[in-house]
Protein backbone atom coordinates (compact mmCIF):
# COMPACT_ATOMS: atom_id res chain seq x y z
CA UNK A 1 0.00 0.00 0.00
CA UNK A 2 1.56 3.28 -0.89
CA UNK A 3 2.50 5.35 1.69
CA UNK A 4 0.67 8.83 2.24
CA UNK A 5 2.03 11.45 1.46
CA UNK A 6 2.08 14.45 4.44
CA UNK A 7 0.33 17.90 4.31
CA UNK A 8 2.87 19.66 3.22
CA UNK A 9 3.60 17.77 0.49
CA UNK A 10 0.28 17.67 -1.10
CA UNK A 11 -0.15 21.70 -0.52
CA UNK A 12 3.48 22.27 -2.45
CA UNK A 13 1.97 19.98 -5.21
CA UNK A 14 -1.33 21.73 -5.10
CA UNK A 15 0.51 25.44 -5.65
CA UNK A 16 2.44 23.79 -8.43
CA UNK A 17 -0.25 22.63 -10.72
CA UNK A 18 -1.93 25.98 -10.12
CA UNK A 19 1.33 27.51 -11.41
CA UNK A 20 1.51 24.90 -14.16
CA UNK A 21 -1.79 25.54 -15.14
CA UNK A 22 -1.55 29.42 -15.39
CA UNK A 23 1.78 28.94 -18.05
CA UNK A 24 -0.28 26.80 -19.53
CA UNK A 25 -2.52 29.01 -20.43
CA UNK A 26 -0.21 31.85 -20.38
CA UNK A 27 1.52 29.86 -23.77
CA UNK A 28 -1.95 29.69 -25.28
CA UNK A 29 -3.22 32.89 -25.24
CA UNK A 30 0.16 34.38 -26.12
CA UNK A 31 0.64 31.93 -28.87
CA UNK A 32 -3.56 32.55 -30.05
CA UNK A 33 -2.48 36.43 -30.14
CA UNK A 34 0.42 36.24 -32.38
CA UNK A 35 -1.96 34.27 -34.61
CA UNK A 36 -4.78 36.57 -34.92
CA UNK A 37 -2.45 39.53 -34.98
CA UNK A 38 -0.66 37.97 -38.01
CA UNK A 39 -3.44 37.66 -40.03
CA UNK A 40 -4.23 41.05 -40.92
CA UNK A 41 -6.57 41.73 -43.88
CA UNK A 42 -5.16 44.58 -44.82
CA UNK A 43 -2.35 42.25 -46.04
CA UNK A 44 -3.89 40.09 -47.60
CA UNK A 45 -4.91 40.54 -51.39
CA UNK A 46 -8.67 39.01 -51.79
CA UNK A 47 -9.63 37.38 -54.85
CA UNK A 48 -12.40 38.77 -57.02
CA UNK A 49 -13.77 35.59 -58.26
CA UNK A 50 -17.07 34.38 -56.97
CA UNK A 51 -19.50 31.53 -57.63
CA UNK A 52 -23.39 31.02 -57.88
CA UNK A 53 -25.09 29.17 -55.00
CA UNK A 54 -28.54 27.95 -55.38
CA UNK A 55 -31.07 29.53 -54.37
CA UNK A 56 -29.33 32.85 -54.22
CA UNK A 57 -30.01 36.10 -56.41
CA UNK A 58 -27.33 36.21 -59.34
CA UNK A 59 -27.03 39.70 -58.29
CA UNK A 60 -25.88 38.80 -54.61
CA UNK A 61 -22.05 36.55 -55.82
CA UNK A 62 -20.67 34.76 -53.63
CA UNK A 63 -17.06 35.50 -53.05
CA UNK A 64 -15.53 32.05 -51.25
CA UNK A 65 -12.14 34.14 -50.52
CA UNK A 66 -14.12 36.99 -49.31
CA UNK A 67 -16.05 34.47 -47.16
CA UNK A 68 -12.49 32.42 -45.64
CA UNK A 69 -10.70 35.31 -45.04
CA UNK A 70 -13.52 36.90 -42.53
CA UNK A 71 -14.67 33.48 -41.25
CA UNK A 72 -10.87 32.71 -40.12
CA UNK A 73 -10.45 36.23 -38.86
CA UNK A 74 -12.96 35.56 -36.45
CA UNK A 75 -12.30 32.53 -35.53
CA UNK A 76 -8.65 33.62 -34.48
CA UNK A 77 -10.49 36.82 -32.79
CA UNK A 78 -13.12 34.35 -30.68
CA UNK A 79 -9.90 32.04 -29.93
CA UNK A 80 -7.15 34.69 -28.76
CA UNK A 81 -10.57 36.25 -26.28
CA UNK A 82 -11.48 32.66 -25.03
CA UNK A 83 -7.77 31.95 -24.10
CA UNK A 84 -7.11 35.55 -22.90
CA UNK A 85 -10.25 35.31 -20.38
CA UNK A 86 -8.79 31.30 -19.70
CA UNK A 87 -5.53 32.79 -18.88
CA UNK A 88 -6.73 35.26 -16.67
CA UNK A 89 -7.91 33.11 -14.47
CA UNK A 90 -5.76 30.40 -14.36
CA UNK A 91 -3.25 33.42 -13.13
CA UNK A 92 -5.68 34.68 -10.68
CA UNK A 93 -6.05 31.61 -8.98
CA UNK A 94 -2.60 30.70 -9.01
CA UNK A 95 -1.53 33.88 -7.14
CA UNK A 96 -4.27 33.83 -4.95
CA UNK A 97 -4.46 30.38 -4.41
CA UNK A 98 -0.61 30.13 -3.56
CA UNK A 99 -0.75 33.17 -1.75
CA UNK A 100 -4.03 31.72 0.61
CA UNK A 101 -1.59 28.71 1.63
CA UNK A 102 1.36 30.46 2.75
CA UNK A 103 -1.01 32.55 4.88
CA UNK A 104 -2.07 29.53 6.07
CA UNK A 105 1.41 27.71 6.90
CA UNK A 106 2.33 30.71 8.63
CA UNK A 107 -0.50 30.99 10.70
CA UNK A 108 0.14 27.38 12.04
CA UNK A 109 -2.91 25.33 10.00
CA UNK A 110 -1.98 22.29 8.22
CA UNK A 111 -4.14 22.40 4.80
CA UNK A 112 -3.37 19.65 2.67
CA UNK A 113 -4.47 21.72 -0.19
CA UNK A 114 -4.92 24.79 -1.77
CA UNK A 115 -9.11 25.90 -1.26
CA UNK A 116 -10.52 28.64 -3.45
CA UNK A 117 -14.31 28.84 -4.91
CA UNK A 118 -15.02 28.20 -8.27
CA UNK A 119 -17.87 29.01 -10.74
CA UNK A 120 -19.81 27.30 -12.94
CA UNK A 121 -18.10 29.67 -15.33
CA UNK A 122 -14.67 28.60 -14.38
CA UNK A 123 -14.08 31.58 -12.50
CA UNK A 124 -12.14 31.37 -9.42
CA UNK A 125 -13.81 33.29 -6.21
CA UNK A 126 -11.20 34.82 -3.55
CA UNK A 127 -10.86 34.36 -0.33
CA UNK A 128 -12.11 37.87 1.12
CA UNK A 129 -9.17 38.35 3.49
CA UNK A 130 -6.88 38.22 0.17
CA UNK A 131 -8.73 41.18 -1.93
CA UNK A 132 -8.40 43.12 -3.24
CA UNK A 133 -4.73 41.93 -3.66
CA UNK A 134 -2.68 39.36 -0.94
CA UNK A 135 -1.17 40.52 1.94
CA UNK A 136 2.12 41.25 2.44
CA UNK A 137 3.81 38.96 5.01
CA UNK A 138 6.48 40.15 7.09
CA UNK A 139 6.57 37.02 8.39
CA UNK A 140 8.92 35.87 5.38
CA UNK A 141 11.20 38.84 6.16
CA UNK A 142 13.78 36.22 6.60
CA UNK A 143 13.56 35.03 2.96
CA UNK A 144 16.35 36.01 0.23
CA UNK A 145 13.26 36.91 -2.21
CA UNK A 146 11.28 38.81 0.21
CA UNK A 147 12.31 42.62 -1.87
CA UNK A 148 11.32 40.64 -5.46
CA UNK A 149 8.07 39.28 -3.44
CA UNK A 150 6.88 42.92 -2.38
CA UNK A 151 7.74 44.49 -5.76
CA UNK A 152 6.05 41.92 -7.50
CA UNK A 153 2.99 42.61 -4.66
CA UNK A 154 3.20 46.11 -5.47
CA UNK A 155 2.91 45.42 -9.66
CA UNK A 156 0.08 43.19 -9.35
CA UNK A 157 -1.84 45.66 -6.80
CA UNK A 158 -0.94 48.58 -9.57
CA UNK A 159 -2.54 46.44 -12.56
CA UNK A 160 -5.68 45.39 -10.32
CA UNK A 161 -6.61 49.13 -9.67
CA UNK A 162 -6.02 50.03 -12.80
CA UNK A 163 -8.55 47.85 -13.84
CA UNK A 164 -10.92 48.63 -10.82
CA UNK A 165 -10.60 52.13 -12.24
CA UNK A 166 -11.44 51.63 -16.07
CA UNK A 167 -14.52 49.09 -14.99
CA UNK A 168 -15.64 52.92 -12.88
CA UNK A 169 -14.90 54.64 -16.08
CA UNK A 170 -16.44 53.18 -18.67
CA UNK A 171 -19.92 53.18 -16.26
CA UNK A 172 -19.55 57.02 -16.49
CA UNK A 173 -21.47 58.61 -20.33
CA UNK A 174 -20.26 60.94 -21.58
CA UNK A 175 -16.71 60.74 -20.71
CA UNK A 176 -14.62 63.93 -21.40
CA UNK A 177 -11.72 64.22 -23.16
CA UNK A 178 -9.43 63.73 -20.20
CA UNK A 179 -11.19 60.58 -18.83
CA UNK A 180 -11.24 59.27 -21.48
CA UNK A 181 -7.42 59.42 -22.05
CA UNK A 182 -7.28 58.08 -18.30
CA UNK A 183 -9.58 55.18 -19.28
CA UNK A 184 -7.32 54.16 -22.31
CA UNK A 185 -4.26 54.52 -19.83
CA UNK A 186 -5.80 52.55 -17.21
CA UNK A 187 -6.53 49.82 -19.22
CA UNK A 188 -3.29 49.13 -20.67
CA UNK A 189 -2.15 49.29 -17.13
CA UNK A 190 -4.58 46.44 -16.32
CA UNK A 191 -3.94 44.32 -19.54
CA UNK A 192 -0.57 43.75 -17.51
CA UNK A 193 -2.64 42.10 -14.74
CA UNK A 194 -2.63 38.20 -15.91
CA UNK A 195 1.26 38.42 -16.61
CA UNK A 196 1.52 39.77 -12.79
CA UNK A 197 -0.30 37.30 -10.73
CA UNK A 198 1.90 34.62 -12.66
CA UNK A 199 5.00 36.84 -11.88
CA UNK A 200 3.47 37.39 -7.89
CA UNK A 201 2.73 33.46 -8.46
CA UNK A 202 6.08 32.31 -8.82
CA UNK A 203 7.50 34.35 -5.97
CA UNK A 204 4.73 33.15 -3.79
CA UNK A 205 5.36 29.10 -4.88
CA UNK A 206 9.07 29.92 -3.42
CA UNK A 207 7.46 31.93 -0.63
CA UNK A 208 5.40 28.72 0.05
CA UNK A 209 8.22 26.53 0.36
CA UNK A 210 10.34 28.57 2.67
CA UNK A 211 7.03 29.27 4.77
CA UNK A 212 7.21 25.07 4.80
CA UNK A 213 10.82 24.61 6.21
CA UNK A 214 9.80 24.52 9.33
CA UNK A 215 6.74 22.42 8.99
CA UNK A 216 8.77 19.64 7.29
CA UNK A 217 11.96 20.12 10.11
CA UNK A 218 9.31 18.95 12.49
CA UNK A 219 8.00 16.39 10.58
CA UNK A 220 11.24 14.82 10.43
CA UNK A 221 12.88 15.47 13.50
Amino acid sequence: MPKTQPWFETLADSAYALGAAACEAQRAARTAELARDAYSLDRLRPVDGYVRLDGRDASMPFRPHDAVLFTVGDVLSEQANKLRALYNQAATGYAYGTAWAILRVLDGDHPDAVALGRTQEGYYVIPGELCPVPPLMPALQGWNDYPKFVAAHARMAICEEAGLFAEYLDEQDPLSEQDAAAFHEALDTASGTADAAVEFGHLAQSALHFALLKPRAEHHR
